[in-house]
């Protein structure tokens, strides 16, 4: 919870060359990441990608209307609608990779069959070959959610887990107190969290018992 209430991402840039901060808390501790590195801590980018592209110059903005990007994908089909497109009216494959981007990248809860301005312009980059900086637009997608849905369910557990291990507090110590944290949280809370995948619950248990999304458990 400490990192949706701290979460900032550096918009305006400071000179030409700025690649932009990420600022949060996680652990009890300030961490403050280029975006690069933040995109290299959530694990986006592989040894490989990093050598053959300028993390720094990767366009960081939508570059191509909603409108044009919809209409490279559905030729002759109708004006697009950011609240009304759907899926359905993409090629097979295209749809394919959108309920991927809807359930993980750009994930929400509700409408995920609506095309929204983030996806168009995703599919339309891949379709046509456009390398773009996903770690930036998946800062701006937590900003968003932080700062426009405080009274709703906040998706971004798998993003936490992945920067909870990237700064080893996912070690069995740390999973100790958090685990202890958790079984003195209200159930609102804890269904919050399992809402967003952070805890699962232990199969097979009563009172039911809960452990950390993705964690490993000394089999000692």
């Amino acid at each position: 919870m400490e990192l949706c209430s701290t979460f900032h991402l550096q918009t305006v840039m400071t000179n030409y060359d700025d690649s932009g901060m990420v600022q949060f808390c996680l652990g009890r501790l300030v961490r403050q990441l280029s975006v690069p590195e933040f995109g290299t801590a959530l694990g986006l980018y592989t040894e490989e990608f990093k050598e053959d592209n300028d993390l720094d110059t990767l366009n960081r903005h939508i570059h191509c209307s909603p409108s044009r990007c919809w209409d490279a994908l559905v030729p002759g089909g109708a004006t697009y609608n950011t609240s009304r497109s759907k899926a359905s009216a993409l090629p097979p494959s295209l749809r394919y990779l959108h309920v991927i981007l809807a359930h993980t990248i750009t994930g929400r809860r509700e409408s995920t069959g609506v095309v929204n301005t983030h996806d168009v312009y995703f599919l339309w980059c891949m379709s046509h070959g456009h390398v773009i900086d996903l770690a930036y637009f998946i800062a701006l997608a937590i900003q968003h959610q932080t700062e426009r849905h405080r009274k709703g369910v906040i998706s971004i557990g798998r993003y936490v887990t992945r920067l909870a291990r990237h700064f080893g507090l996912l070690s069995i110590a740390a999973q100790e107190s958090s685990l202890t944290l958790i079984g003195q949280m209200s159930p609102q809370g804890i269904s919050s969290m399992l809402s967003m995948r952070m805890i699962e619950k232990r199969r097979g248990t009563y009172p039911p018992q809960y452990r950390l999304a993705q964690s490993t458990e000394d089999e000692g």
